[in-house]
């Protein structure tokens, strides 16, 4: 074997070849042993343990000797200090030793936050709105703090408890500091007719400071830090002025949120409530700005504030998280190995959901799914955090994101992805892409689709709570309600918010609700008065089979309460939408633009490299690993089943799999997609299989892997799993690398087929190379997957 393949192998495969060699003898270093790196674990330990004894030992002789508890706070203040004082010195040694082996490496290292623009090319610089924002800015600071002194502190005391009256700001200084625009990007294709989508990246690092006062007690907050990428939704265009008819404004994730307390406040910022406080008030943000919820701002008159600010929904991912292997030992384990209590979180805009924890393992296999309401496909990622449980901070086991669009472009993905941030761990995960019908023909699709697990979700129910007329807080009584919706669908329910003292409340707000049977189930619509304890006032129950048989599956009209003291009504907008994997007619006549129907082909690579068949403009996506789709697809041909490769591409770039034509290669061929991650500037090789292998062995067989390299730089090796006797194996694993767009353009990605064999064996090992420039490829963002025609590795081995 190899050298090269010697030092991939896992330790495993080394201790059953007798052909590694000597460390020593190679000139690398030797790795510390197991032992030896639980010997050194043991250690830290001892030493932290001894620490934290020493200073419960000196607190407890403080009070025996009966000290003064200011010793106490002294040595406390002195320890901080010291400890921070040490961390700041550890870092710029650190630094400085890695400013020597690689200075640009550690320069950028850093810089923290860099703009936009200046890693991904279709983010452009706005430094004329920054100029106008600094100008505006002074009188951008009196219209806040007039809203907050005349809107927003009347709203708050209306609806504050007697005992915390009287609310007021005290002080509203938004500084000197404005907000800082790092780039905007511009989608105008995939996008529907009469609409616009900016993303547009906000740093805010002010000097504001603000305090207001609760019922005397004064309490601020000053140095605000906010980072995150806004949307920008600008719809409906129209043929007036403005042009745009609205506009809709959200983040797409989590956005960094930091700040200074002040006043009575300060007493929040010790370590354990700081830490609550700060994910309090991210939640808050995520409640009012995360996707899905969002902002409307309409430009001009009869635009619906529930239109803008409640559209359907772009689509729905059946995610499920299958396993785990190869993780870290997060648990240290005094009698055993250690090992890990690993549980994945999912984070889609403000949604977060965790699979169940699997203990004492690395490598757990969960099965978990997850059906996720994707609002806007373009732009976001979905986010898994595998972390390992334990009883205070939870340890990061890794992490990595999944490119929503790509999932929604291919159909469906069943892929091992590399964690991140972490030595070693891959996580096998399965996605579907639905899209949302109105035809009541796609039930059955939608049935088919979910196949025998009777909890998934054959559609999706919007309901939009409009508004109520004469409702009544009894028959004797001459107050006015404050009344409240219940909306209960299987075993979820959602409530709106109260409106204070109103027989006639106007609500607008929108849910959405997973239905498994919408032939079956019904929507609970109750009306609560908050102020006669929750007494009901009020209730409905909406049948879903009705709106199979209403036009497109939609329902708009007053329903009338029963259980009611007199005639009262609430006004409702219910939408059905079935879940299918095929996209239905009215989305691809009336939703994105049609582009790229006459666009040629394009081909990247080498000569050497190119693919040999020739792409077809007429064959159909065929969605791999996914029985419901296939099922979907029951009209395809059977010729179109003898292979599949993505031979076709759309203007994103995507080849789409079809027929693949029989190749003339003598070492066979590989199947392989690339892309460059712009959200985690990586760039990311999938190997999906290869076809017709050369046979290695004396069964006519072989085992294959597939070995890749960037290079010139020959450390990033990475391979695949070993397939067993097989000329046709299937891969689909991923693998990526840090670099930046402008480094990964100059890089030659090498693939190299290999057999695996003992040290003993006469077998061949080079079964076939491929090398593609990755500079050939006009745009690395957008995904390209090909076929490839495997070489003589003698030959170009020889040549290089």
């Amino acid at each position: 074997m190899s050298g090269d393949d010697q030092q991939l192998q896992s330790p495993d495969e080394a201790s059953s070849s007798k052909g590694k060699g000597d460390p020593k003898a190679s000139g690398a270093p030797a790795k510390p042993s197991r032992t030896q790196t639980q010997g050194v674990q043991l250690l830290n330990l001892g030493l932290k343990s001894a620490k934290v004894a020493a200073m419960l030992l000196v607190v407890w002789l403080i009070g025996y000797v009966g000290l003064s508890v200011t010793w106490v706070l002294i040595a406390l203040v002195c320890y901080v200090v010291g400890n921070e004082y040490s961390r700041n010195r550890e870092t710029k040694r650190a630094y400085a030793k890695q400013a020597v082996i690689d200075e640009q490496k550690a320069i950028l290292a850093r810089v923290d936050e860099l703009p936009s623009w200046v890693y991904f090319p279709d983010v452009e610089r706005a430094e004329w709105l920054n100029k106008m924002i600094q100008q505006m800015w002074p009188y951008i600071g009196d219209f806040v703090k007039n809203l907050l002194k005349t809107s927003v502190e009347a709203a708050v005391n209306a609806n504050l408890p007697d005992k915390l009256k009287p609310f007021h700001f005290e002080k509203i200084n938004l500084g000197n500091i404005p907000p800082r625009i790092g780039g905007v990007k511009v989608y105008i294709e995939k996008v529907k007719r009469d609409e616009i989508l900016l993303d547009v990246e906000i740093t805010y690092a002010s000097d504001a400071d603000m305090t207001v006062s609760v019922r005397g007690l004064n309490a601020g907050v000053k140095d605000i830090l906010l980072h995150g990428t806004v949307r920008v939704v600008m719809r409906p265009l129209i043929s007036q002025i403005p042009l745009v008819g609205g506009l809709t404004v959200f983040f797409l994730s989590q956005p960094k949120i930091d700040f200074d307390l002040t006043a009575a406040a300060n007493f929040l910022d010790l370590p354990l409530l700081s830490t609550s406080l700060r994910t309090i008030i991210s939640d808050q943000i995520a409640n009012f700005l995360v996707l899905p919820n969002k902002l409307p701002i309409p430009l001009v008159e009869n635009i619906s504030l529930v239109e803008l600010q409640f559209p359907l929904p772009a689509g729905i991912i059946r995610l499920t998280i299958v396993e785990a292997t190869e993780l870290i030992k997060a648990d240290f384990g005094v009698l055993s190995k250690g090992k890990s209590d690993p549980y994945c979180k999912i984070y889609a805009g403000g949604q977060c959901l965790t699979t169940p924890v699997i203990q004492n393992t690395i490598t757990p296999v969960w099965n978990e799914t997850f059906e996720i309401i994707i609002d806007h496909k373009q732009g976001q990622n979905i986010g898994i955090d595998v972390l390992d449980q334990d009883p205070g901070d939870d340890d990061e086991l890794g992490s990595t994101e999944i490119d929503l669009d790509q999932v929604a472009s291919a159909g469906s993905i069943d892929s091992w992805l590399q964690l991140d941030n972490v030595k070693s761990g891959r996580l096998h995960v399965k996605a579907l892409w639905l899209y949302l019908s109105k035809n009541k023909e796609d039930i059955y699709k939608a049935k088919t689709c979910r196949g025998t697990d009777s909890h998934l979700s054959t559609a999706v129910l919007v309901v939009t709570v409009d508004s109520a007329k004469d409702l009544m807080a009894g028959k004797r009584s001459v107050s006015e309600p404050s009344p409240y919706v219940r909306l209960e669908l299987g075993n979820r329910e959602q409530k709106t918010l109260v409106k204070q003292k109103t027989t006639n409340p106007k609500w607008e707000q929108s849910f959405r609700f997973f239905v498994v049977d919408p032939e079956l189930q019904d929507l609970l619509v109750e009306v609560f008065d908050t102020n006669k304890n929750n007494k009901k006032l009020g209730t409905c129950k909406v049948l879903l089979r009705q709106l199979l048989n209403a036009e497109d599956l939609t329902l708009n009209r007053p329903f009338s309460l029963k259980e009611a003291d007199n005639e009262c009504s609430i006004t409702l907008r219910l939408a059905l939408r079935l879940l299918t994997p095929e996209e239905p007619k009215e989305v691809i006549d009336e939703g994105e633009q049609p582009e790229g129907e006459d666009r040629q082909p394009e081909e990247h690579g080498t000569s050497a490299s190119k693919p040999s068949e020739k792409m077809s403009t007429d064959e159909t996506f065929v969605v791999e690993s996914s029985k419901c789709v296939a099922a979907a697809l029951e009209t395809r041909s059977d010729d179109d089943t003898i292979g599949r490769a993505f031979d076709h591409n759309d203007s994103s770039g995507l080849r789409y799999r079809g027929p693949v034509v029989p190749s003339d290669g003598r070492f066979g061929r590989i199947q392989v997609s690339i892309r460059y991650s712009d959200q985690r500037s990586k760039i990311v090789v999938v190997i999906h299989k290869c076809l017709k292998l050369i046979p290695c062995d004396d069964d006519n067989l072989s085992d294959p892997y597939v070995r890749l390299i960037l290079l010139p730089d020959k450390s990033t090796k990475r391979k695949t799993q070993i397939q067993k006797n097989t000329l046709d194996p299937v891969f689909d694993e991923t693998f990526d690398w840090p670099l930046s767009k402008a480094d990964a353009a100059l890089r030659i990605l090498e693939l190299m087929v290999k057999n695996s064999v003992g040290y003993f064996s006469k077998s061949r090992v080079n079964m076939g190379v491929v090398r593609l420039n990755l500079s050939e490829i006009d745009d690395l963002s957008n995904t390209v997957t090909e076929w490839y025609d495997l070489q003589n590795p003698d030959e170009v081995l020889k040549d290089s």
